[in-house]
């Protein structure tokens, strides 16, 4: 159950979901925008400042979040704290920082509401399917037994500041979580330089605070997933203070002679997710956008008790 591989393949994320649209703003408004690159993917950064310097400073202070969050949570650098959490599995405890420990947190209540749609152990699926590591061939009905089996019997132990995976079968993988949670992150980095209209776009998960001058919001397209390359839209929403997030099974895939298989997995079936073709969710935070958007994809449905916990009221 990953939605795009956070680190790792260029162009695997979902930047034809989401397309912003400038606002107009005052005269006395410092209008600043910066694309960029950071955990793996395009990154837009657009803010209101009280002048295009403190704009820069601020977009670039925002990047630099991102990737420092990257750093630690990645699959693709083996001297990630996910890396060695992952090597240690079945092994030894492992005391882990404030990032580590916030996204364990959160990733297993994400499991426990979504009654197990949502799991960052999916990792052996994401391996065992090629997405981690090509392969020349679909995987066997063996192989996907035994991912599946490693993923249902993972269990991650979170006492304080010290982590530990009893199985050495168990691997996590944040893909579902970690963009999000960097967002959330990075705009907590604006809101301490006193920026009050912001808004960060991480290849289809995005997140506002406030809204541009004289708007109600920020105008965001959501793409139609059968013509994601053609433009056309099929909802317009603007997001204040709140996050969205789309998964979709048909931007990172792989292909197997006549099988083409997408990257957001179904734990209990250990195949791709198929209950929807894409699924879109505003929340209060980028981290429960990310990771609702997903089990939504999964198990084509969402809870009321869910959603009156983290969704914003329309």
């Amino acid at each position: 159950m990953n939605r795009r591989e956070f680190v790792g393949t260029l162009g695997a994320g979902l930047g034809a979901v989401f397309v912003p649209r400038l606002p107009r703003w005052r005269a006395d408004d410092v209008f600043v925008e910066r694309w960029s690159w950071a955990m793996g993917q395009p990154v837009h950064a657009m803010v209101f400042a009280g002048s295009a310097q403190e704009g820069l400073d601020a977009c670039g202070a925002a990047l630099a979040e991102l990737r420092r969050v990257e750093s630690r949570l990645t699959l693709f650098d083996a001297a990630s704290d996910l890396c060695e959490l992952n090597r240690r599995a079945g092994r030894s405890r492992m005391r882990v920082d404030g990032d580590l420990r916030a996204v364990l947190e959160q990733a297993g209540q994400f499991k426990r509401v979504t009654a197990g749609a949502f799991d960052v152990a999916v990792e052996p699926l994401m391996r065992v399917w090629g997405f981690h590591r090509p392969r020349a061939t679909a995987p066997t009905a063996t192989e996907l037994a035994e991912a599946r089996a490693a993923v249902a019997a993972a269990v991650v132990e979170l006492d304080r500041d010290v982590a530990r995976l009893p199985s050495a079968h168990t691997q996590l993988d944040f893909g579902a979580i970690g963009v999000g949670y960097g967002i959330d992150r990075a705009l907590e980095v604006l809101r301490a330089r006193g920026l009050r209209r912001a808004f960060i776009d991480v290849s289809g998960d995005m997140a506002a605070i406030g809204a541009p001058p004289g708007e109600p919001g920020w105008l965001v397209e959501i793409a139609d997933p059968r013509r994601a390359r053609g433009g056309r839209a099929v909802a317009v929403t603007r997001l204040r203070d709140a996050a969205l997030a789309t998964a979709a099974n048909s931007e990172s895939i792989v292909r197997y002679g006549s099988l083409v298989a997408g990257h957001v997995m179904d734990p209990a079936t250990g195949w791709p997710a198929h209950a929807l073709r894409q699924a879109s969710v505003v929340t209060r935070t980028a981290v429960a956008a990310d990771a609702l958007s997903t089990a939504m994809l999964v198990s084509g449905r969402a809870s009321v008790e869910v959603m009156r916990s983290y969704v914003v009221p329309g």
